[in-house]
C-alpha cells in the first residue's frame, strides 16, 4: 500500500519488508519501523521499550496531531505517561443505520443519536413480523454472523461496563440484576422476532445485508456500508434505500462515549532503530501524507476511515459525523483484549444452546443464567486446561 509511492517520493530510501509476529513475545524486532495490528500489541511494546517515544518528533516536526481524530489518538496513548509510540492512518467505527421509508411506513420515530440497547430494541420491536408484501421484516440486525442472542448479552453487558467473567481467574459471575435485566430484554426481543437471528450460511454462501434489501429496518455496520447503499442498487437493480445513521448504542451511565472503535494500523519505530531519520520519513508519509491517504481511502475502503478529520467527506450527502462524533471509552471493557479467544468462544457456544431454551419459553431467564453459569464455568475450564496442554509453537 505504501512503499512502491514512498520510495518513488524518497528515491534515497529504499524500504525491505521482513515477517516477524510481534504477537509473540519472544519475538526481538529487527525492523526499523514496526507494523501493529493490535492496540493490546502496541502497549506491551511500549511496556517493554521497544518503541520509540515520538513526543519529540512530533514538536519538531510541527507533526499536525492536532487535526487527527481523539479516537487515534486517545487509543495510542500511552497508560503509563500519556505520550505516543505510534501512529496510525485509520481506524474502524460502527453506526447504526436506518431505512427511513419503512420506519416512516410504520409510524416509528426515527433513531436519534445516543440511544442505549434499551431504546434500540424498544424501537426494534415496534415493527410488524412481515412487510407489506408478506415478506419477513426485522426491526433490528445486529453485526453478529454466529450465536447472535447471546453474543448480544454479552455486547451489551460489555457496553454497560460489565464483565461476565474475571479475567485473572476467570470465573463466571452473572448472577447480578444488571445482568439479567439485559438477558430479560434479548430474550424478549428475539421472542418477539424483532431481531434478525439467522447465522452465517455454513456452505459459505453470502447474502446481503438486510439493510441494503429492505428487510431490515435497523443494522449496526461498519463505516464500509454506507459507501454500499448506491452500489447495491445499482448492481442489483434493487429499489433504493433512503437511509441514514446514528451513533451505535451507548451506555446508559456513559452515552457519551462509544467502545465501538478499532485501530488495526499501527506504526511505530524501533527503539533500536539505526535510521530514525529515514524511519520518521515513513511514518510521517504513512499517516500524513493526505495526497497518498485520500488515495488509500479510494482503493482500499477496508482499511479504515483516515485519521485526519480533515479527509472524512459525506457519502452522497450523509453526514458521516455518527462514526467519529463519540469520545472513546477510556478503558476497553473487551473480554477478546484479555482472554485467549477460543475460551470465550467456547463459553459463547454453551451461552447460546442455554439461552434458545429461554427464547423458546421452554426455561426461566433464572435458570437460563444459573445453567450458563455453572456449564459456561465447565466449558471455560475445560477449553483452559486444554490450551494449557497444547505445545508451544
Amino acid at each position: 500500500m505504501y512503499g512502491h509511492d514512498f520510495e518513488d517520493k524518497y528515491s534515497h530510501i529504499k524500504i525491505q519488508v521482513i515477517n516477524e509476529d510481534l504477537g509473540d513475545k519472544s519475538t526481538v524486532p529487527s525492523a526499523d519501523v514496526l507494523f501493529m495490528d493490535q492496540v493490546t500489541v502496541y502497549n506491551r511494546l511500549v511496556e517493554e521499550g521497544k518503541l520509540l517515544n515520538l513526543e519529540q518528533k512530533l514538536r519538531d516536526k510541527k507533526y499536525p496531531i492536532s487535526e487527527f481524530s481523539p479516537v487515534v489518538v486517545n487509543a495510542l496513548r500511552s497508560e503509563a505517561d500519556g505520550h505516543l509510540y505510534a501512529l496510525s492512518p485509520s481506524f474502524i467505527s460502527h453506526a447504526l443505520y436506518y431505512n427511513r421509508d419503512l420506519l416512516r411506513q410504520y409510524g416509528i420515530p426515527l433513531p436519534q443519536n445516543r440511544m442505549t440497547w434499551e431504546e434500540v430494541l424498544a424501537l426494534a420491536k415496534r415493527f410488524p413480523e412481515q412487510n407489506a408484501d408478506g415478506e419477513t421484516l426485522y426491526g433490528f440486525k445486529s453485526n453478529y454472523y454466529i450465536n447472535i442472542p447471546f453474543s448480544m448479552i454479552l455486547r451489551i453487558g460489555q457496553t454497560e461496563g460489565l464483565n461476565f467473567v474475571d479475567a485473572r481467574t476467570l470465573q463466571v459471575n452473572m448472577d447480578s440484576a444488571a445482568w439479567h435485566s439485559i438477558f430479560q430484554m434479548v430474550v424478549e426481543a428475539f421472542r418477539d422476532k424483532a431481531v434478525y437471528d439467522k447465522d452465517d450460511d455454513p456452505t459459505g454462501e453470502i447474502e446481503p445485508a438486510p439493510i441494503l434489501t429492505g428487510h431490515a429496518a435497523m443494522e449496526i455496520q461498519s463505516y464500509t456500508i454506507a459507501y454500499n447503499f448506491e452500489n447495491y442498487g445499482r448492481f442489483i437493480g434493487a429499489k433504493p434505500i433512503h437511509w441514514d445513521m446514528v451513533t451505535v448504542p451507548v451506555g446508559s451511565r456513559s452515552r457519551g462515549q462509544s467502545d465501538y472503535y478499532e485501530v488495526q494500523e499501527i506504526y511505530g519505530i524501533s527503539s533500536q532503530t539505526q535510521h530514525e531519520e529515514e524511519a520518521w520519513e515513513l511514518l510521517n508519509f504513512i499517516t500524513n501524507d493526505t495526497q497518498k491517504m485520500t488515495k488509500n481511502q479510494q482503493d482500499q475502503l477496508s482499511m479504515g476511515l483516515p485519521a485526519r478529520m480533515d479527509l472524512i467527506k459525506a457519502v452522497q450527502g450523509h453526514d458521516l459525523s455518527p462514526l467519529y462524533e463519540l469520545e472513546p471509552v477510556t478503558k476497553s471493557n473487551n473480554p477478546y483484549d484479555y482472554i485467549h479467544h477460543e475460551i470465550i468462544n467456547a463459553f459463547k457456544e454453551v451461552g447460546q444452546n442455554v439461552i434458545e431454551g429461554a427464547i423458546e419459553n421452554k426455561i426461566t431467564v433464572d435458570e437460563a443464567i444459573e445453567r450458563i453459569e455453572t456449564e459456561g464455568q465447565a466449558a471455560i475450564d475445560e477449553m483452559k486446561l486444554k490450551l494449557e496442554q497444547m505445545p508451544d509453537e
